[in-house]
C-alpha cells in the first residue's frame, strides 16, 4: 500500500480552495471531461512513505497519532499553485517551516 502523511486544511481554507477550483472548472479548456476529487479528499501532503506492508499499519496509526498528540498547532496559508503532468492539481502552503517541520 502507498503511504503517505497528511493534514486537512481548515474549513475556510477548504472554501478558499473549492472556490478557485469552480472558477478553473468553468474557465480551463476540457475540464468538464477531467474527474475532479471533492473538496472531503483535499489534504497538504506532509510526506510520502511509500510502499508499506499493510500488517504495520495499526502499529503506524498508533505512532502517527502519539505524534500528533505531541504537536502544536501550526498556521499555514495558501500560496500558489500547479500541477503534477495531466492529472493531479497541487496548492502550495506558506508558514512557519518550523512549526510544520515538529
Amino acid at each position: 500500500m502507498r503511504l503517505f502523511t497528511a493534514v486537512v486544511p481548515p474549513a475556510a481554507q477548504l472554501d478558499e480552495l473549492a472556490a478557485a477550483v469552480a472558477r478553473l472548472r468553468q474557465a480551463a479548456p476540457g475540464a468538464d471531461a477531467l474527474r475532479w476529487t471533492r473538496p472531503a479528499g483535499w489534504h497538504y501532503t506532509l510526506a510520502f512513505l511509500g510502499e508499506v506492508d499493510e500488517g504495520l499499519l495499526p502499529e503506524l496509526e498508533e505512532r502517527f497519532r502519539r505524534g500528533a498528540r505531541r504537536s502544536v498547532p501550526f498556521r499555514v496559508a495558501i500560496s500558489g499553485g500547479g500541477h503534477f503532468g495531466q492529472g493531479i492539481l497541487w496548492a502550495g502552503a506558506a508558514g512557519e517551516d518550523d512549526d510544520v517541520a515538529s
